[in-house]
């Protein structure tokens, strides 16, 4: 991946805005193997889904995503933030495998907790 580009949004407080999300990012990127567009779907989609969960009811969500030599991918939300954990639900409750995807999926990715909550991934470049 050679261009460089930046896209910034606010997402409404609703599950629509997962699918917006997910097709404005996916359309601002240059072309990406099918692998990266497909990990980019899925982790855009956990993390906004996320946010919109978890985050301050009635808020919007913004995304922020930059490309150059890899793609990053943040997810504002208007939350009290938390700290990560590993899953601790028994195997055959559903739910609570966002972040886990996320930390088998990105390259890396973090959370960054001040006046908002800023769950965010990288993949480098192909």
């Amino acid at each position: 991946m050679t261009a460089v580009g930046h896209l910034e949004m606010t997402l409404a407080p609703d599950p629509a805005s997962v699918a917006e999300a997910r097709t404005a990012v996916l359309q601002a990127l240059p072309d990406l193997d099918t692998e990266r567009v497909n990990t980019v779907r899925l982790l855009i989609s956990e993390l906004v889904t996320n946010a919109l969960r978890h985050g301050e009811a009635g808020e919007p969500v913004e995304v922020h995503a930059s490309w150059n030599s890899m793609v990053r991918v943040e997810v504002i939300d208007h939350g009290d933030g938390f700290t990560p954990t590993g899953r601790t639900k028994p195997l055959e409750e559903p739910g609570g495998y966002g972040l886990v995807l996320v930390g088998t999926l990105a390259d890396r990715w973090g959370v960054e907790t001040e006046d908002c909550t800023t769950v965010w991934f990288e993949l480098n470049g192909t």
